[in-house]
């Protein structure tokens, strides 16, 4: 059946009747505020992902140093003793990083023999014990590292596990000066100190 009446007098239509699809679109402040929640969602789930996978990365690297030492990997073995003796994982334990100190020393690593020289020159953990000091200190000076050059220089000159030799400390001290190495301040101040 066909209206019989002319299109401006009709009633209103609404557009659905008319057949248009219509979409229940929200207004502005709505929609922004929407955004603005969604937003702040997001950069919170941003935030705590990062927190979550950052401990999750350091636990999975903290089990596969321990792996790694525990199958014999030197650098491992002093990651280890170095994460054992500062806490980084759960208790603090010197014994434990003396022992892994001691492991990686043996394998020739550096900083492990200049670890293993400290705690016997403090006695932490171990009877002190200055030639056992001395050995490991100069193990690690011939290889080049920095501090234990330093404090051999510093037994040589105070007969400190070893017979006083001055002749053997200026060795020491013209081998570090002589390094391209750059000093801290502190370093440097502490050779012209000894070197007096």
């Amino acid at each position: 059946m066909v209206n019989s009446l002319p299109a401006c007098e009709m009633g209103p239509v609404s557009p659905s009747a008319a057949g248009i699809k219509v979409m229940n679109l929200p207004k502005a402040e709505t929609f922004n505020t929407m955004w603005t929640w969604l937003g702040v969602a997001m950069r919170n789930w941003s935030h705590h992902a990062r927190v979550w996978l950052r401990a999750e990365f350091k636990e999975a690297r903290f089990h596969y140093i321990r792996f790694k030492a525990e199958k014999g990997h030197p650098a491992s073995e002093y990651e280890f003793g170095l994460t054992c003796e500062s806490g980084g994982h759960g208790g603090r334990s010197e014994k434990e990083a003396h022992k892994w100190f001691l492991r990686a020393a043996f394998h020739g690593v550096a900083a492990a023999q200049a670890k293993v020289s400290e705690y016997f020159r403090d006695g932490r953990v171990v009877v002190k014990n200055d030639e056992e000091a001395f050995k490991w200190c100069r193990k690690a000076a011939e290889q080049g590292h920095q501090e234990s050059q330093l404090r051999l220089a510093e037994m040589y000159r105070e007969g400190i596990g070893v017979e006083r030799n001055p002749k053997e400390a200026k060795k020491w001290e013209d081998k570090i000066s002589t390094q391209k190495l750059p000093f801290t301040r502190a370093v440097s101040e502490e050779l012209s100190a000894i070197s007096r």
